[in-house]
């Protein structure tokens, strides 16, 4: 059940009809909403439902036997196993048939050749960030920074809750839990920014993301020889704000239907292609993710409170890991590779400038950085949606074809690109102050303007249902 679909609106309306009904019935509203949200899951592939309450029941059992154990080795014991059974459960859907068949080929290169196991199995959609999210609850809980709940039914609603149950943000525990312990309350100020958010986010997604997938990004990974440099390179723009406006927009629909529901969901986009450098990136895309490596990975193996060489490895592993998060193959590898180095190579020139965060650069070479930043993300992309090695090479070899011609794109795709990258320089206020506007109007005025959305959404919308694309990771 994708988000851009009317399925989902219509699910979205009687789940928060339902919510408001049982207000005064707290067990029986947070009942309704876990098996809607168990529903929602199960309408990608029901089995797995099993994985994601397998996942809830160790984690609330292992949370509890670490804050009830006295003994270091019995809560050191209950956090292994949630550790080897999250980790376990990403590791084998994910990362198993990559990994075997990566030692099959290197014992084929000394001439052992060996049949590499395979596992003949879908990837559960959402599977790497439900896990991430049910493994900060057990290790927040073993570093004594929240009390487990006493309550199965509210960690069940906070793992399972469908807005962001399959591709994020991220939500901690600590973040989500507390918000259960009050009593639900909606104001028409946050239902109105509730709505607001899923019509920007359906405009990113149908818009901008699908229509420039449709008309140019994925026939160039389709047929890289058919297009010249200059459709590369506009092609690989098209990429870059494809997915975040894809990812962007789903989770503002995400934020805004939790809204609806009175819960608060963490931001996880800051203008990300406003940034100045591979560091700034980071802290601006996919938040969640990255403050979630940094808090669990990062600051554990000492973060930059070691030596110098330390510190480096540290920050490498960190971002190396990031970009395998995203996907088992040779291409995350490498993408993984390039943002881990950038990210050192970063470190080492600010350390050796003696800059600090207060320092201001003047505009001209703030916009340089920029400028630079975003070619890194733009190229590096190549790699992210590349199919595989042969096929991003394929399309890199395109930007030194000589070709110049700008033929297949078309006016619509020209008009889109430009728009949605004049958008994202814009100032933030800008958008600030059309919120607020819309939250101004009456009632009546703000329904007009989001069916006029709605329409709008209907007549550039592609004929069949694009997937979000971290929908695969």
């Amino acid at each position: 059940m994708l988000f851009n679909s009317l399925d989902y609106m219509l699910f979205l309306a009687l789940a928060v009809a339902g919510y408001w009904a049982l207000v005064r019935l707290n067990l029986l509203r947070l009942l309704f909403v876990f098996l809607a949200s168990c529903a929602f899951y199960m309408a990608w592939h029901p089995a797995y439902i099993g994985l994601i309450l397998g996942s809830t029941v160790l984690d609330y059992t292992a949370g509890r036997m670490i804050h009830r154990s006295t003994r270091p080795g019995s809560r050191r014991g209950w956090l292994i196993a949630s550790l080897v059974g999250n980790l376990g459960l990403l590791g084998t859907f994910k990362y198993f048939n990559f990994f075997s068949g990566a030692v099959g080929d290197s014992l084929g290169l000394v001439g052992v050749e060996v049949a590499a196991p395979h596992l003949n199995v879908l990837l559960p959609v959402g599977i790497s960030f439900y896990t991430f999210q049910t493994l900060s609850y057990t290790i927040d809980i073993y570093r004594g920074r929240i009390e487990p709940t006493s309550s199965f039914l509210k960690f069940a609603f906070f793992v399972t809750y469908f807005p962001q149950l399959v591709a994020g943000p991220i939500v901690r525990a600590s973040e989500f839990l507390p918000q259960l312990e009050r009593p639900p309350g909606l104001s028409p100020p946050i239902a109105s920014r509730g709505m607001f958010l899923i019509a920007t986010g359906l405009v990113k997604k149908v818009v901008i993301a699908d229509y420039l997938s449709v008309n140019l990004v994925d026939r160039l990974f389709a047929n890289p020889e058919l297009f010249t440099a200059t459709e590369t390179v506009l092609g690989l723009y098209a990429f870059t704000m494809q997915i975040y406006c894809d990812f962007s927009g789903y989770t503002d629909v995400a934020r805004g239907s939790a809204m609806l529901m009175g819960i608060n969901l963490p931001e996880n986009f800051d203008r990300p292609y406003q940034a100045t450098n591979p560091a700034d990136f980071w802290r601006r895309w996919h938040i969640t993710l990255s403050t979630w490596l940094r808090d669990y990975l990062y600051f554990p193996l000492g973060g930059s409170r070691v030596s110098s060489g330390r510190a480096y490895w540290n920050l490498w592993i960190t971002m190396f890991l990031i970009g395998m998060w995203h996907g088992a193959s040779w291409t995350f590898v490498i993408y993984g590779v390039l943002q881990a180095t950038a990210m050192v190579v970063h470190r080492f020139f600010y350390r050796w400038s003696g800059r600090t965060r207060d320092t201001v650069d003047a505009w001209p070479i703030r916009a340089g950085k920029v400028l630079a930043c975003m070619q890194f993300v733009v190229f590096s992309r190549i790699l992210f949606r590349a199919t595989g090695i042969d096929n991003a090479w394929d399309v890199t070899s395109r930007l030194w074809s000589g070709t110049t011609s700008v033929a297949q794109v078309s006016t619509g795709v020209w008009l889109v690109l430009l728009l949605s990258l004049g958008a994202h320089y814009l100032p933030k206020v800008v958008f600030e102050s059309v919120e607020s506007l819309f939250l101004r109007l009456p009632a009546p005025v703000q329904g007009l303007v989001l069916a006029l959305v709605g329409a709008l959404l209907g007549l550039v919308a592609t004929s069949d249902v694009v997937p979000y694309i971290y929908f695969q990771f």
